[in-house]
């Protein structure tokens, strides 16, 4: 599958424009693996873009403020805030420190929109130093006109941005519908893309075609939710707000150090027919006397699931049980008695059923959360 030709005549890279000048510094050390559950903001691994912009084609601002997590998910939001002369606002997560080679790996769900870019990507380049201080940048991006498949892309020592490396990998499935495992292994011979840990696209190193070397610069981790201008609509499609915010969400993120690595399959109970809890967040009201918990059912495919029935028990300072069906979001909320005794409360999930379906409790991401009243 090729690119339109427009495409070639605006490159479109996921360039991050600090807006200081290129750093001398000598070259960063390679990080070693990680995995993060992004349920709360690392801020010794990660960086939320905050405060600047890229230029064409990007046609947005980042803030901080623009990523969240709930429900042990992250979501990146795209809004109709103006922000530095952009129409538009969203956030971008990138790590503080370069990786080499390995796997690369993220599940997440991307936006269905026209004009928005889903991505997650590795980069280096002059306000990004990893090395040589060129650009170099490995990428799985998803273009909202058409969720059913991504774009895998490199960029090796490429300043002049001449491009030329992108193909399309078709998809069994709506990837805007539900959570799946994206990943790319790079080496010194080449990167091979992965979809739910099978390979689907392989590029291998050439005189014609290099692929980047970590010799010559180490990459940070990235992941940013954006619109094009219309410098790029030939490529992504026009973009027109929707009236509200837009979201990607990411469930993990996973850096495996080394050319002897290995992309990781989905767990076992990932299939459509098997559900379990995704998170559980609990709350008080004002005079703190009755907690409430919001509980996330998702499929093995990571699709939320719709009237399934969920029961939880509540223990230490409020007792009791409690039971609903999950809405369309795939969010049941469950309210407790009231009680005026103090200590904590603990509120654990004790069964999930909806028909046709099996619950699978050994993949939730949470069953018990405790809070303190």
């Amino acid at each position: 599958t090729t690119m339109p030709t427009t495409r070639h005549a605006t490159p479109l890279f996921c360039l991050v424009l600090l807006g200081v000048a290129a750093s001398t510094a000598a070259a960063p050390v390679a990080q070693p693996g990680f995995k993060d559950d992004l349920t709360t903001f690392d801020t010794t691994r990660w960086l939320r873009a905050d405060g600047w912009t890229n230029g064409a084609p990007f046609n947005n601002a980042w803030k901080a403020d623009h990523l969240a997590t709930t429900n042990s998910l992250m979501s990146i939001r795209l809004d109709n805030v103006t922000t530095l002369g952009k129409p538009y606002t969203s956030g971008q997560y990138q790590t503080n420190g370069y990786h080499g080679y390995g796997c690369y790996e993220a599940r997440f769900k991307p936006v269905s929109a026209a004009g928005v870019v889903s991505s997650f990507f590795t980069f280096a380049g002059p306000h990004d130093n990893g090395g040589n201080g060129r650009h170099n940048e490995i990428d799985i991006e998803f273009v909202g006109s058409n969720t059913r498949r991504f774009q895998a892309n490199f960029w090796t020592n490429d300043d002049t941005y001449k491009g030329g490396n992108e193909h399309l990998v078709d998809l069994p499935f709506d990837a805007a519908q539900g959570l799946h495992q994206y990943a790319f292994k790079w080496t010194s011979k080449g990167i091979e893309w992965f979809v739910d840990g099978v390979s689907v696209y392989k590029v291998l190193d050439s005189a014609l075609k290099p692929t980047p070397k970590a010799s010559d610069s180490l990459h940070k981790v990235m992941m940013n939710l954006w619109p094009v201008d219309a410098t790029a609509a030939g490529w992504a499609g026009t973009f027109s707000y929707p009236g509200t915010p837009l979201s990607s969400i990411y469930d993990w993120v996973r850096y495996t150090a080394g050319e002897t690595c290995t992309v990781s399959k989905p767990a076992a109970g990932s299939t459509a027919s098997a559900v379990h809890v995704q998170g559980i967040g609990l709350t008080l009201n004002a005079a703190k006397t009755q907690a409430t918990a919001r509980v996330l059912v998702l499929n093995g495919l990571g699709q939320p699931v719709q009237s399934a029935s969920v029961a939880g028990t509540w223990t230490g300072a409020i007792t009791g049980t409690s039971k609903g069906l999950t809405d369309a979001t795939g969010n049941v909320t469950l309210t407790s008695v009231t009680s005026t005794k103090t200590g904590t409360v603990k509120f654990c999930v004790t069964g999930v059923t909806a028909a046709g379906l099996g619950y699978v409790s050994s993949a939730n991401a949470a069953t018990c959360v405790s809070i303190a009243k």
